[in-house]
């Protein structure tokens, strides 16, 4: 998908508009620590004892006092009743505001001036963030609800003990298909984008780690590799790629919903979003291998209202709350007490809850230093332009 600016979104919480209930974006996971430690079996486990607040947070305050809190949040990416719940309670309205890709939020933040209380960077983009000094540590004394996070969650390398961060969602990158518009095809392998079927027509993540990783598996390579030569050979095989493809998007629900793309990677979640108004879709992990990630709860260093951005992240800490979210959004929840909430039929698929097996198959998106980055970015950058 290109980059795009914002878009600002007015909300009528009348049901007359239904909000934005999860990013375009079937990517970051109880699966991590799963994924990147070789822990056996994805379950939810239980909370664990409560934590004693950081001593090195700093108390979060509202520099302007005002009951409002300024949220930037990925496309179709919440429940409904999530952010009208909040604002009832508690009486502070909330701004919602969408991007599509972590580039254009990184983009925003280090303009300065976002105005921005609360965002939802994914894993690998954490550390970019705290070395450009973007973020504030979080007061754990006004989230007494961490403590319903799921153990994986709090033990994560990305953020040990949850200094600045609270998952929001984890899931997958894979493929999205139609069975039924690729001529009745069962998409395996990265090879589907090949059939005459889905030439012209299928589509690719706009998202540099992405989309790189889906070269570099190609290829066979390690999708987190930092080898210069072998990032050429996913750049070669990228723009091979290009010559079959439809689009480069990361909003693909609405393409994958309409049948427009019979085939696209994608993040699970917006699969499933998608499932509902296309039921012949499905999702695969495919034999290549994918990746894995955690989208996350941030204040940033600007934010004019970071107790309000606390009281939220405390809020969606909820058991019910959480629930909701999960059931709305449709990837895997990080909340270990919502699982009660949580609708059994989505707890037992394995496209959302993946088993050990394939969860082998979708390491964690590491952060590889700025130096290694900005070359993935350069080589996605020639895909996009070549």
């Amino acid at each position: 998908m290109a980059d795009r600016d914002a878009v600002r979104i007015a909300r009528l919480w009348d049901g007359r508009e239904r909000p934005v209930t999860r990013r375009a974006m079937l990517r970051s996971t109880a699966f991590f620590a799963l994924a990147a430690h070789g822990a056996a079996g994805c379950a939810i486990s239980e909370p664990v004892e409560p934590r004693r607040t950081d001593p090195r947070a700093t108390r979060a305050v509202n520099e302007v006092e005002e009951p409002v809190l300024n949220f930037f949040n990925w496309t179709d990416y919440v429940d409904e009743d999530t952010i009208p719940g909040f604002e009832d309670e508690t009486g502070i309205s909330v701004t919602y505001d969408n991007f599509s890709s972590n580039d254009e939020l990184e983009a925003k933040l280090a303009a300065g001036g976002s105005g921005y209380d609360l965002i939802v960077p994914s894993d690998n983009f954490l550390r970019r963030f705290l070395r450009s000094d973007l973020l504030n540590p979080l007061d754990h004394d006004l989230i007494p609800n961490l403590d319903n996070l799921d153990r994986r969650f709090r033990e994560a390398e990305y953020d040990p003990d949850n200094r600045y961060s609270v998952p929001w969602a984890w899931g997958t990158t894979g493929l999205a298909f139609s069975r039924q518009a690729l001529g009745g095809a069962d998409v395996t392998s990265l090879d589907a984008f090949r059939l005459a079927a889905a030439r012209g027509r299928s589509a690719l993540l706009d998202e540099a780690r992405d989309a790189m990783a889906l070269g570099l598996l190609g290829a066979g390579h390690d999708p987190n590799t930092t080898d210069p030569g072998e990032l050429e050979d996913a750049v070669e095989y990228l723009l091979d790629l290009k010559g079959v493809l439809g689009q480069i998007t990361s909003d693909v629900i609405e393409p994958l919903a309409s049948g427009q793309a019979p085939l696209a990677q994608a993040w699970s979640g917006d699969v499933f979003q998608a499932m509902e108004t296309n039921p012949e879709l499905d999702f695969v992990i495919p034999e290549e291998g994918g990746l894995s990630w955690v989208d996350l709860l941030c204040v940033p260093r600007s934010a004019p209202h970071a107790a309000n951005a606390h009281r939220f992240i405390d809020h969606i800490l909820r058991p019910e709350v959480g629930g909701r979210l999960a059931n709305a959004i449709q990837y895997g929840s990080p909340n270990a007490a919502a699982r009660p909430f949580v609708d059994a039929e989505l707890l037992a698929d394995e496209r959302i809850y993946p088993s050990p097996e394939a969860l082998a198959r979708v390491p964690f998106t590491r952060d590889l230093g700025p130096e290694v980055e900005g070359r993935y970015a350069d080589a996605w950058t020639r895909v996009k332009t070549g």
